[in-house]
């Protein structure tokens, strides 16, 4: 494990995170899509297309925030900078991939539930990547790789 946090300080968190995010909605919910469950799907078509759709976005945030988390130490931003663009990718992991996941599981995407999520997620994504992307055109030079 400590070659995987290796160099990290901030993005200790996106990375643990996006590993516990794969663990969860990779692997745990991508085993019931690809096994017939006690001899036939529980879900009806429409659902198992959704259910594959969440997975696989589940799977995608995992991945944004492994490899934010991994890249975000070795710039030179300030530490604020670094805080407000790890806790937003982790933020919108959790109600993109976790809020969606259970919405989905309690039916509830079909109203408002949707809407409000995903304006939640894009408002966290559009934070933490202008902040990220602000602080990087600001020509300090990046950390040098010992």
């Amino acid at each position: 494990m400590n070659k995987i946090f290796a160099n990290t300080d901030v993005g200790r968190k996106n990375i643990g995170f996006g590993m516990a995010l794969f663990l969860i909605l990779g692997v745990a919910v991508g085993v019931p899509l690809t096994v017939d469950f006690l001899g036939g799907s529980l879900l009806t078509a429409a659902q198992y297309q959704t259910w594959k759709v969440i997975h696989g976005y589940g799977v995608f945030l995992a991945f944004v925030n492994f490899f934010f988390g991994y890249c975000v130490d070795r710039l030179n931003l300030t530490r604020q900078q670094k805080e407000i663009s790890s806790w937003s990718f982790i933020l919108a992991g959790l109600f993109g991939g976790i809020g969606r996941s259970v919405l989905f599981l309690l039916s509830s995407l079909d109203g408002y539930g949707g809407y409000t999520m995903s304006f939640i997620e894009t408002g966290l994504f559009v934070l933490g990547t202008f902040v990220f992307m602000y602080a990087l055109i600001q020509e300090r030079p990046a950390h040098q790789l010992s």
